[in-house]
């Protein structure tokens, strides 16, 4: 699993593709929490349609509680998911569940209204 982390004009951007590691998503889940810290962001935008695989519900729930123990300050996450692995909604409810506000989506527009900020473009 890739994952590629971009600082933008307020907001940090994280692309995630190829197959689905949980190794390699629990470091990406630090390495977002760091950059946000040190660069003073509170919104994050995940663009996570490059995922190759479907991630099962207990994934999902792990994914969650990492998220959750990790979160620091008033962090907002954003997913924009494939709409063809878009079958649950278990990390946005898991996370939200542990004061961590997640939105899960399909729709780039409300990925972005979401965090505040105007899509690119």
């Amino acid at each position: 699993m890739r994952v590629r982390l971009e600082v933008h004009d307020g907001y940090l951007r994280v692309e995630v593709a190829g197959g689905f590691d949980a190794d390699a998503a629990r470091r990406g889940i630090g390495e977002m929490f760091e950059t946000c810290a040190a660069r003073q962001l509170n919104r994050v935008f995940v663009d996570a349609r490059g995922l190759e695989q479907d991630i099962g519900i207990a994934q999902r729930f792990e994914l969650a509680l990492n998220l959750a123990q990790r979160h620091a300050g008033q962090v907002r996450i954003a997913i924009l998911a494939d709409p063809a692995r878009m079958t649950t909604k278990a990390l946005e409810d898991s996370a939200c569940n542990r004061g961590v506000p997640v939105r899960t989506t399909t729709d780039v527009g409300e990925a972005y209204g979401f965090l505040g900020i105007e899509p690119p473009g």
